[in-house]
């Protein structure tokens, strides 16, 4: 209708999620950077328009990690984000959400969107927790700077493990991998047949996810 408010916004998002038919020419319309694209970016770039000078922006960002698993999915970034795009599937219900007042979220079986109503931002945390099973294939992440941000999506493990060494037996170089299911102090160490410690691999917080270390024994022989 010539004027961008609230009601672009939920247009375009259950245009996104699969609720909803546009026209080519009004997905030509609402693919507001021109990147040939309908997705989170155009709604922020909605959000910014209609805020105008009110915005606060906050820090721009380069990368961020989605966490899931376990029955929720969380966030870290170097900086602020305004939304956030999900390629998702899987029978999973979302039970309870986490994010800030000001923040919407909308999703269908196959995308998961959440972003800033009022131009706060979300500077890392939970965002929601769900039932099921739910697996995340992409992800776009936006903040108020239109930045490309890098996003990594990290399946958590159910429980503690530490798998087996691979190649095993080797000569002389194996790799050892291990699961944490959440942020955790990680003490992992190579002891011989006397039970003597000869090496020590890692010593310190890491966090939750699939993580893997080369050991070359050669280093370790005396």
């Amino acid at each position: 209708d010539g004027f961008l408010n609230v009601i672009d916004i939920q247009f375009i998002a259950l245009f996104i999620i699969g609720y909803l038919e546009l026209s080519e020419h009004q997905q030509s319309i609402a693919d507001l950077n021109n990147d040939e694209i309908v997705n989170i970016y155009d709604i922020i770039l909605i959000i910014e328009a209609i805020l105008g000078g009110e915005l606060s922006r906050g820090q721009s960002a380069e990368s961020a990690t989605i966490y899931y698993g376990n029955g929720n999915v969380r966030y870290e970034s170097d900086g602020e984000v305004a939304g956030i795009e999900m390629a998702v599937s899987g029978d999973f219900i979302i039970t309870n959400s986490h994010l800030p007042t000001g923040w919407e979220i909308s999703h269908s079986k196959t995308v998961i969107i959440l972003y800033s109503m009022d131009g706060s931002s979300f500077a890392g945390s939970t965002l929601f927790e769900y039932e099921g099973e739910l697996n995340i294939h992409n992800s776009v992440i936006a903040d108020w700077y239109e930045s490309t941000i890098m996003v990594n999506n990290i399946v958590l493990p159910k429980e503690f493990a530490l798998l087996p060494a691979y190649p095993n037996p080797f000569n002389p170089v194996t790799t050892l991998s291990f699961a944490l299911p959440l942020e955790a102090e990680v003490s992992l160490s190579i002891y011989n047949l006397q039970g003597r410690e000869v090496s020590t691999l890692i010593s310190g917080n890491m966090d939750a996810g699939y993580h893997s270390i080369v050991w070359d024994a050669n280093s370790s022989a005396s």
